[in-house]
């Protein structure tokens, strides 16, 4: 069962009922095949009107993501989980491309916080997480020579595991962390071995979350990002003026 949608509150409405259902394929909570609630009441949970949500739906369908009338009782069905980069609009809050600072100060906070998600995930992601998990790597080894579908693959890992770890204070954290990092997401998967070096570390996160220890959860976590961190450091030929203090770190030993 879809869990509701949440009212708007902006002045950008058609764009943030299009972003809701946009953010719900990419945490993983929609897939392929799922159906939307009607018009009707998609208007009443977000309490916009219903063109306006036409308009978003619209739009979706344009993108490839919905097909309209095709679900239960006529209503919108997902049939794809791959977003179009055109349909990820800029808004009038994000800022371009940071720095070289402003990135390692995010990395900074991101490695802070996410092994400390990642515990909570372990103790309380269920076998469907883990199943989504398995399916988002799968999803990241089909998608070498597309790397629009590969960052989304990548991405949709982390992303259920912080929903998987049941805060959601925490997964706005990261998920705004992520955002900031999003105009440098592609480094990631900048050559072949980075992408074969991504799937491992992404194998290696799950096993370890599957097993529960929190010290290799920890271990693995920190070595996943710094990882990537070590990837920015090389592309952007800096290293960050300021390193996390050891006591802020896990112990590992």
């Amino acid at each position: 069962m879809i869990a509701e949608f949440s009212p708007v509150r902006s002045r950008r409405v058609s764009a943030d009922v299009m972003n809701q259902i946009l953010d719900r394929i990419k945490s993983g909570e929609l897939r392929e095949g799922d159906v939307l609630p009607g018009e009707r009441t998609l208007a009443a949970q977000m309490d916009v009107s219903r063109p306006t949500v036409s308009t978003a739906l619209t739009k979706l369908v344009e993108a490839g993501i919905l097909r309209t009338g095709q679900g239960r009782g006529g209503n919108s069905e997902i049939v794809s989980i791959w977003i179009p980069s055109w349909l990820e609009e800029r808004g009038p809050d994000q800022k371009d491309e940071p720095g070289a600072e402003a990135i390692f100060r995010v990395l900074e906070a991101r490695k802070a916080v996410e092994p400390r998600v990642a515990q909570l995930a372990a103790l309380r992601a269920t076998d469907a997480h883990f199943r989504s998990m398995q399916n988002s790597i799968d999803l990241l080894r089909q998608q070498r020579d597309d790397l629009n579908k590969a960052e989304q693959a990548e991405i949709l890992f982390h992303r259920i595991m912080w929903r998987a770890a049941d805060n959601p204070s925490l997964e706005r954290m990261m998920k705004n962390l992520a955002r900031e990092l999003s105009p440098i997401h592609d480094m990631m998967l900048r050559t072949p071995d980075d992408y074969e070096a991504g799937i491992e570390l992404h194998e290696r996160t799950l096993r370890a979350l599957k097993r529960g220890d929190p010290k290799e959860i920890e271990r693995e976590m920190i070595h996943h990002l710094e990882h990537f961190e070590g990837i920015v450091s090389d592309v952007l030929q800096r290293t960050p003026h300021r390193r996390i203090p050891e006591f802020m770190l896990p112990s590992l030993g």
